[in-house]
């Protein structure tokens, strides 16, 4: 997840936001919280006439009535009160502070569509409790990284590499724009897609390691699988440098995709595939706020794409951090089991 001081980011992988006036506005909500209400407000910025904003919630404070200001909207923290005097197509989440997830089920129920910076269920026991969850079809958590440019340009890249053999992630940002445990959960939602379930994890992390919302930090985690292959995980969310990258390397081959690029190669190094532009070519990397933006406007006008499984990649994040606890590997099957009985 990447720095939002940067401009709008050129190359022909990035869609540019549609002129004034070429389609309908949808109307949004937001709720947010007085640290994240600045980003809120470039995130309508960046998705600028695709949106009308017609109210904005979050804790009393004096920068959700400037948002709301801003906006030219009404300003509150009662959501339903929002939602009921004024129903929205959208709802922006940019923080989870001061609302509840029978809340956020009420809004979905009512047919308005969430975008969440955050994932709206992170404990194991939530998955088999009908009271604890938003119907996934009305949830959305971006920026994931598979809904990244760089990513849907490589089409089924899966499909491309023999069995990988070694499968890394980085994905590095910063505290505003969202939680470590959230960005665990978009990485092994992300690696599950290239190795089965791993056998164990061992991990390590520098920062608080419970409640799992409030984990922070640093986290190195390796995971081996069944059939001999390794999987590496690094996330931090306080990192100078933000940016997201996926390795797979098999016998034969080697798959590199960012944000905006992918690479396929042999290992002999020779090209096979490629999106444009080039990496040396490809300009300053995209805001935070553009990630988000672009896969937003995705849903204006089609159905959200099916969601991967929660349990398996949920498993995974609980086993990083049991890990980070105990300093032993931990079984992600094992925790799976357990939420199961």
């Amino acid at each position: 997840m990447l720095l939002d001081s940067n401009p709008h980011p050129t190359g022909n992988l990035l869609i540019a936001p549609p002129p004034p006036g070429s389609i309908n506005a949808a109307e949004v909500t937001v709720w947010t919280s007085p640290a994240r209400a600045p980003l809120a407000g470039r995130l309508l910025d960046e998705m600028g006439h695709t949106v009308r904003p017609i109210g904005v919630g979050g804790p009393r404070s004096g920068e959700i009535d400037d948002l709301g200001k801003q906006l030219d909207c009404p300003a509150g923290n009662d959501l339903r009160k929002l939602l009921i005097d004024q129903p929205a197509a959208f709802l922006l989440v940019t923080s989870l502070r001061d609302v509840s997830i029978a809340e956020l089920r009420s809004a979905a129920e009512a047919g308005t569509k969430i975008v969440s910076l955050e994932p709206l269920t992170v404990e194991l026991d939530e998955l088999a409790r009908r009271d604890a969850a938003v119907p996934d079809a009305a949830v959305t958590v971006a920026p994931s990284f598979a809904r990244s440019p760089g990513y849907l340009a490589a089409a089924d890249p899966q499909e491309s590499l023999a069995t990988p053999r070694m499968v890394r992630l980085t994905s590095l940002g910063q505290p505003i724009h969202g939680s470590l445990v959230g960005r665990l959960l978009d990485a092994w939602t992300t690696l599950l897609e290239f190795v089965a379930l791993p056998e164990t994890i061992h991990a390590s992390l520098t920062g608080p390691t419970q409640p799992v919302r409030q984990i922070a930090g640093q986290l190195a985690a390796h995971a081996r699988i069944a059939n001999g292959s390794a999987v590496l995980v690094e996330a931090s969310d306080n990192a100078a440098q933000p940016r997201r990258e996926l390795s797979v390397a098999s016998q034969d081959s080697h798959l590199s995709v960012t944000d905006t690029h992918y690479e396929l190669r042999e290992n002999t190094g020779r090209l096979l595939d490629a999106s444009d532009p080039p990496p040396d070519q490809a300009g300053p990397p995209p805001s935070f706020e553009f990630l988000v933006a672009d896969q937003w406007r995705k849903l204006l006008d089609r159905p959200a794409p099916a969601a991967s499984p929660l349990g398996p990649a949920l498993a995974c994040v609980h086993a990083c951090i049991l890990s980070a606890r105990t300093g032993q590997p931990e079984r992600p099957d094992t925790l799976l089991q357990l939420q199961q009985t």
